[in-house]
């Protein structure tokens, strides 16, 4: 056996485990077969699999043990345990006492299915318990609202516990093992610690947490005026954390609860699961079983589930350097902020071509194509119906064009802002704008300055996206950029300083010009969160991008389910200065006769889900390579250089805290990167397939030509394929693989191992049915022509 994984020793420490087993073991709780045993994070080693989260004694549940893994539910602001347990992490060595971690090892072999661990319900601290305390009852019959209440309540039972009853507590035995700092945590994280995480979302989501908790805090004070002699600030924030990373969600007599389960929450995770708990209403226990059987010595781990690293560093202090299952699925999201600003400049080559030849941070870039104002009345009602559509289904204003905004019943859309009272001041204020964006009156900007404000204090489980839902921003073209929030107050000006002015600082050292062009007045940003995956978020991203790069009689074609040949007149905007005002309050604007949605209408942004044309597709994703790239420049470093830098144990040693910031922002750009690739790679076989329509087209002409059949209308695009081959300048690469043609490139794909499954489907499987569509239409007017004779002009 390692030197480094010996058995607990007679110390003060041991002594404080040994009492808390044998407190256990007294009232019931059985673990014959296991045992705790301790190790140095300087020395112990890793073996990749294995994540420490721990159960130290200074940690929520230190380093090798840890405490119980949240739900699996994405929506969920902070982890709970649904159906394993959360663990709390290794910390790095210090003179703080963090540095002790405790893991749980079997004595002897263990068979599949042997319930390993038992702990009688009287050993449990519940959601109830915390209800009946004297606060507890407090806040029950108060109309308090509060960011995460089931933790809150666990929370006031620790605190009032420990406070109230100290030694005498039945509790304290367990209490005693408790880690004193949570130093792994991120909320705790030095401010030169949360430089390693410049350019990565999460710093804001730190930031909301902090906001949240102390929010809670106050929201109590202001209740029970005798909580602070309980608990004080940093008590309630240490307090939050042990629960957040501790506490299961159980079902106990028929009735959902979550509790903190001695003992059970020492357990480190580790995918996949090999083992699981349950309460057994029989024997009124929370069980542990094990899935596999396990040799003596053998660390027993449990799985606090599938998750992306910014739930597991947030939540629990760690990052897991190959966050893979099984089958080689990478849950590893990150958040992409989407708005109608990223249309700005979309039709400019020259952005394009700047974007394309953009890597990552190193290199001086710069964006073209920024504009201010409209260059006429149909970009902007283009720009008007496309807002529209945007916000569509985000509140349950109409308007008289029929386009909508607002939330409909579908708590999903709309994110951290509402169309409130906050959005009707901006309203009343553009009433007395001309509505280019470009003169914006102080009173605009200071009530958008409100809304960012309002939505950026809210509580974190708003703010804090699940995987499946958006945020909604409303931001100004004076102030705003596309990947940067706004600040919003908060009580550490640690977390201001990098998430703000140390982002700009970045990007200037950097010298990446990510400015995005100037915005109209007000801009709806929506954030989603993806993986490397073709799941529903990916879906989602892909419908909205579509709607972005939508030309005005496509936006036609999805929101009425038809091209209007004779649209009304600008159903969107009028001649009246107030026009925007009237829209914005859900009044009807001054031309509100339209004709009705038909029944192929499309409801929100996120329902296109398949391409409406190659060019629209072609559009769209160079949007999305524009989003990946201006994500990309906000980070100091790049991937090749956090990859380098995870190599280097003395600069970033196991279990510290820099490391795992470190392998949080290289879990990003991975997912950013493969994004990237796949814009590439879509836009090349979209030029290559436009080329192939082209040909087909001329070829058909020439055959009518051949046949004495007159020919007219040249060499239009086919329905949605104008501007596909056009619009791209291609180098003598691009022309030769074009003329290999498709099958060819899809078949190249299909044989390189590097390529991602999730590229290749849509380039074989979306894209292919577009060209299969093209060429039979192609085929059919074809064919119509050469029955009837007269004129072939190509269907449009």
């Amino acid at each position: 056996m390692s030197e480094t994984y010996n058995p607990l020793r007679q110390s003060a420490q041991a002594d404080k485990f040994q009492a808390f087993e044998q407190w256990l073991r007294d009232n019931g709780a059985q673990f014959p077969l296991l045992e705790l045993r301790q190790y140095d994070a300087a020395t112990k080693g890793n073996t990749g699999d294995e994540c420490s989260s721990g159960s130290s004694s200074s940690s929520g549940s230190s380093s090798f043990a840890s405490s119980p893994s949240p739900s699996s539910s994405s929506s969920a602001n902070e982890e709970k345990k649904e159906s394993s347990p959360s663990p709390s992490l290794p910390l790095p060595p210090s003179d703080d006492g963090s540095s002790e971690m405790r893991s749980v090892h079997a004595t002897a072999a263990i068979p599949p299915q042997t319930t390993v661990v038992s702990i009688p319900k009287r050993c449990l601290i519940t959601v109830e318990m915390g209800q009946a305390t004297p606060i507890g009852r407090k806040i029950l019959s108060s109309s308090l609202e509060l960011d995460a209440p089931k933790h809150i309540f666990l929370m006031i039972y620790l605190l009032w516990d420990r406070k109230v009853r100290g030694p005498s507590s039945f509790f304290h035995p367990y209490y005693a093992i408790l880690p004193a700092s949570l130093r792994n945590m991120p909320v705790f994280w030095t401010a030169d610690e949360l430089r390693h995480l410049r350019g990565s979302h999460l710093l804001r989501q730190i930031r909301d947490r902090i906001d949240a908790i102390d929010d809670d805090y106050r929201a109590i004070c202001s209740l029970c005026p005798e909580f602070p002699a309980v608990a004080s600030r940093d008590d309630f924030r240490w307090a939050r954390m042990i629960v957040c990373s501790r506490n299961f969600g159980l079902l106990v007599d028929g009735r959902r609860t979550s509790a903190l389960v001695p003992h059970a929450d020492m357990l480190n995770h580790r995918r996949p699961r090999e083992t699981k708990w349950t309460f057994d209403d029989e024997t009124q226990c929370f069980t542990i079983t094990t899935l596999r059987g396990m040799e003596a010595g053998e660390q027993v781990y449990d799985s606090y589930g599938q998750k992306c690293n910014h739930r597991f560093l947030l939540n629990y202090g760690f990052a897991v350097e190959d966050n893979r299952e099984v089958d080689g699925f990478c849950p590893n999201e990150v958040p992409l902020e989407l708005g109608l600003d990223l249309c700005w400049g979309l039709e400019d080559d020259g952005e394009e071509r700047a974007v394309e030849e953009e890597g990552e941070t190193g290199g001086r870039t710069t964006v073209a194509g920024a504009k201010n104002g409209w260059n006429s009345p149909e970009e902007r009602e283009c720009w008007e119906k496309k807002m529209a559509f945007w916000t569509r289904g985000e509140s349950t204003t109409q308007y008289g064009d029929g386009y909508y905004c607002g939330s409909e019943g579908n708590p999903n859309i709309g994110g951290d802002v509402g169309l409130s009272s906050s959005f009707q001041a901006l309203a009343a204020a553009v009433a007395g704008t001309t509505g280019r964006g470009e003169g914006m009156s102080a009173s605009i900007a200071g009530a958008i300055s409100a809304m960012n404000e309002a939505s950026s204090s809210r509580p974190s489980s708003t703010t804090a996206p699940s995987s499946s839902s958006n945020d909604c921003r409303m931001t100004s073209g004076a102030t705003a950029g596309a990947g940067t929030a706004p600040s919003a107050a908060t009580n550490n000006s640690i977390y201001d300083q990098i998430t703000n002015n140390g982002h700009r600082n970045i990007i200037h050292q950097n010298h990446v010009n990510t400015a995005p062009p100037t915005r109209p007045a007000i801009c709806p940003a929506k954030r989603i969160r993806v993986c490397v995956s073709n799941n529903e978020n990916t879906r989602i991203l892909f419908s909205m991008l579509r709607v972005l790069a939508c030309t005005s009689s496509e936006l036609d074609q999805i929101a009425w389910g038809t091209r209007l040949r004779n649209p009304p007149a600008s159903p969107f905007y009028g001649s009246a200065a107030n026009s925007a005002a009237h829209r914005l309050l859900g009044l009807a604007p001054p031309h509100s006769s339209s004709p009705s949605p038909s029944s192929t209408a499309l409801r929100t942004c996120r329902d296109v889900r398949h391409p409406l044309s190659l060019s629209n597709e072609r559009r769209a994703m160079r949007l999305l390579l524009r989003i990946t790239t201006r994500a990309l420049a906000a980070y100091p470093t790049t991937l090749a250089r956090d990859a380098a830098d995870l190599k280097d144990l003395r600069a970033y040693p196991r279990y510290s805290n820099r490391r795992h910031a470190k392998v949080q922002v290289k879990g990003e750009k991975e997912v950013l990167h493969h994004f990237a690739l796949w814009a590439r790679t879509a836009m090349h076989v979209i030029d290559i397939i436009g080329h192939e329509l082209e040909r087909e087209r001329r070829g058909a002409m020439l055959r009518f030509s051949e046949a004495g059949i007159l020919c007219g209308g040249g060499g239009g695009g086919g329905v949605g394929t104008e501007g596909v081959v056009a619009s791209d300048s291609a180098d003598n690469d691009d022309n030769d693989t074009r003329e290999l043609g498709y099958d060819y490139v899809i078949q190249a794909m299909e044989d390189d191992d590097d390529c991602h499954m999730t590229i290749l489907r849509y380039c074989s499987d979306v894209l292919g049915a577009v060209r299969r569509d093209e060429l039979n239409r192609i085929a059919t007017d074809a064919a119509i022509r050469s029955k009837i004779g007269g004129h072939w002009t190509p269907t449009s």
